[in-house]
């Protein structure tokens, strides 16, 4: 079995350890035996864990940097796929912001290049890939024809974000016609960290390092405060690595929010405001969060604390990390059966039903 498989049986082992043999269950074993076909307990979740569909990955890239360049291949995907029991993956760029956001027609090109170039793979290969589309965010114009052409022409399931544009955050208003569009056609969006330019000098290696991580809270504070999260409801956003330190620093984001309503000198109970009028925890609990490289007991402890299992999401970052690192992480947490088939599958079936099982 693969890796996949084995975490599932082990989890269905605990499982089965955990409860008394239902009535039913007794049923079908005196059925089966009558048959001639009784198989031990730990035949059937062995059996049961080989026909199971593997994981849907969120969270993958095309050659590394976003480009179609190094030893990256599809052949690779497919036997890391194949290796590691991931049934489907979704394509996003991975960071190239200086050439995608550069406010200029440079920024359309390249984005329409990648776009038909992972249009091109997914085409090859449509019931295991799948792709979010780059847009140009800096241009306004041209975002709204990427989005039409990437939806209507190549068939994108989705559109990819930076979590930070040049010197701006997501939710700025030089952007909100790209969301306004997004909202319409009930988009899904996957953001991906990205140190901004004003970071990259903070110490050595900033590029390379976890300011990704307090990159993506930026943004989704930014997108919270500027109301975008409430104001354009349709949109579905998947955060990457495990929302980053979104879910540990909710409370105080939800403390500091601009406008709130007084309550006598006291913070705010739930952050309502304008931009907020539902809270803060409402509009961070509705959005979706993939555990790429960041299924670790801390951050899972927190994100499982944070959001219902309906909003989880597996993801890898491959090829930045294997696969390996975020499968034997889960493996680690124990985590109950149907935590682990709605982070797996479940819920990303219901976001893209084309790769229902």
């Amino acid at each position: 079995m693969n890796r996949y498989s084995q975490d599932m049986a082990q989890n269905d082992r605990s499982a089965l350890s955990r409860r008394d043999v239902s009535r039913r269950d007794v049923l079908k074993g005196i059925a089966a035996a009558a048959a001639g076909v009784m198989l031990p307990a730990s035949a059937l979740v062995a059996q049961n864990a080989r026909t199971t569909p593997g994981p849907i990955d969120m969270h993958q890239h095309i050659g590394g940097a976003g480009g179609l360049g190094g030893d990256w291949s599809v052949q690779k995907v497919q036997d890391l796929m194949g290796k590691n029991g991931i049934s489907a993956v979704i394509f996003s760029n991975a960071g190239s912001g200086d050439q995608l956001y550069t406010g200029t027609e440079s920024g359309s090109t390249f984005a329409r290049k990648w776009n038909e170039n992972a249009a091109k793979i997914v085409s090859d290969h449509p019931k295991i890939f799948g792709f979010f589309a780059a847009i140009p965010f800096s241009d306004a114009d041209g975002s709204l024809k990427e989005i039409a052409y990437a939806y209507d022409t190549l068939k994108a399931d989705g559109i990819g974000i930076l979590s930070s544009i040049g010197d701006k955050y997501p939710g700025d208003a030089l952007f909100r016609p790209p969301w306004e569009e997004m909202n319409r056609r009930k988009a899904i969006t996957f953001t991906h960290p990205f140190v901004p330019k004003c970071c990259l000098t903070l110490f050595p290696a900033a590029r390379d390092s976890v300011e990704r991580d307090f990159d993506t809270t930026r943004a989704f504070t930014n997108l919270l405060y500027s109301g975008t999260l409430a104001e354009l409801p349709d949109i579905r956003y998947i955060v990457n690595h495990s929302g980053a330190t979104l879910p540990v620093l909710a409370g105080r984001i939800k403390d500091r929010v601009p406008g709130a309503a007084s309550t006598g000198g006291k913070p705010p109970t739930d952050g309502i405001s304008p931009k907020t009028p539902k809270g803060v925890f409402y509009e961070y609990q509705k959005l979706y969060y993939e555990c790429a490289h960041a299924a670790y007991a801390a951050p899972m402890a927190a994100l499982l604390a944070f959001v219902p299992k309906s909003q989880l999401l597996f993801g890898t970052d491959y090829p930045a990390e294997d696969p390996s690192s975020t499968l034997l992480e889960l493996k680690r947490r124990n985590l109950p059966p149907d935590v682990l088939r709605a982070l797996y599958r479940e819920n990303a079936e219901r976001l893209f039903p084309r790769f229902k099982a």
